[in-house]
């Protein structure tokens, strides 16, 4: 199998509020007289644009106008964190496309001012999610948690991802990461980046991750490693003469097999990368993964970072909670796009 690899990162508002758990197993939140913040990003002809305003936003609760309490503009200062989830089924370490190390000395030197936390599922024991570090910034705990998701060494906390357990449950992991990260209350902007083949072996769910993401508000980046090389090995696959002993038919038989094979490899790209677009994010995928490509990609991570705006509003706590849409749109120029800024809130 010609694998990938997803890095995803996700940015959000998150909330100064307490994590529920909801009847379907997804985490909201529930704000009692407090705030609940949704970040989001707004760009013309695809680069950022700084220096709005609040008065440049609307939010809407339910479809209805709210007035925004708090307003950070682009480069606030509010505290980041970066959620890092690897995926190490074999498929991805066998093949040796994990290297940990690129993301740990970009990522540290990239984003110094950054509280980094780290997740690993696949491989042994299966069906396995693993919360390795929880949100620090002190450079030697990050080397070891670096370290310990390729020696597969137990971290801070394990979660069962259910029944059968599978090698690769990319999905699943997502949506538990969310809801474990979620808990942490702490109020700046989020990032969840997930680093996988991109191949489940669980449940194809990109939207029950879509709309996970969304009730967390954060925003998906996939990031697309190996897919070229698995491009051109197919290319070249396809392009190989006969073998000894076949005939045209088996020849042809062995192709259409291989092709659909591909395409439906190439379906699961496009759906896993499609998370980026479906909630406000954006998608890499760069023809190799080396200490280049990753440094681009840090410092477009980064740039992302100082780029986002946040938003939030003091809810009025009901007698009895309810979930409630929350969106930002823009009241300026047209030629403006706002990407993120929806979320579930319950209160």
């Amino acid at each position: 199998m010609t694998v990938k690899i997803f890095v995803i990162v996700a940015i959000a508002g998150s909330c100064l509020c307490h994590a529920q758990d909801t009847a379907a197993g997804g985490v909201t939140f529930r704000s009692d007289a407090q705030l609940v913040l949704t970040g989001f990003h707004v760009t013309a002809k695809k680069q950022d644009v700084k220096g709005l305003t609040a008065a440049d936003f609307e939010l809407l609760v339910d479809g209805h106008p709210r007035p925004i309490t708090l307003f950070e503009g682009t480069q606030s200062g509010l505290p980041i964190e970066i959620v890092l989830l690897f995926d190490t089924s074999g498929s991805v370490t066998g093949n040796g496309l994990l290297d940990e190390k690129l993301f740990r000395d970009n990522l540290l030197a990239g984003l110094p001012d950054v509280r980094l936390s780290v997740y690993s599922f696949g491989g042994s024991p299966k069906g396995s999610l693993h919360r390795v570090s929880g949100p620090t910034s002190g450079p030697a705990i990050l080397i070891r948690a670096f370290q310990s998701v390729i020696k597969k060494m137990p971290g801070e906390a394990s979660f069962e991802l259910g029944s059968p357990a599978r090698d690769s449950p990319i999905y699943e992991s997502i949506v538990k990461t969310l809801e474990d990260c979620s808990r942490n209350v702490q109020a700046g902007a989020r990032m969840l980046v997930v680093v996988s083949d991109g191949r489940p072996g669980g449940e194809l769910d990109p939207a029950g991750a879509a709309h996970a993401a969304e009730l967390a508000g954060i925003a998906v980046y996939p990031l697309v490693v190996g897919h070229a090389a698995r491009i051109a090995a197919f290319e070249m696959e396809s392009a190989a003469p006969l073998r000894s002993g076949d005939d045209d038919r088996t020849f042809e038989v062995r192709n259409v097999y291989r092709k659909k094979l591909f395409d439906e490899a190439e379906q699961q790209t496009a759906d896993f990368a499609g998370l980026g677009e479906a909630t406000g994010g954006r998608a890499y995928d760069p023809p190799v993964l080396n200490a280049s490509s990753a440094r681009g990609i840090i410092h477009a991570l980064a740039d992302q970072v100082r780029s986002e705006y946040v938003a939030g509003f003091s809810p009025e706590p009901g007698s009895h909670p309810a979930a409630h849409e929350i969106r930002i749109r823009l009241v300026g120029p047209g030629e403006l796009k706002l990407t993120g800024g929806a979320r579930t809130a319950v209160y």
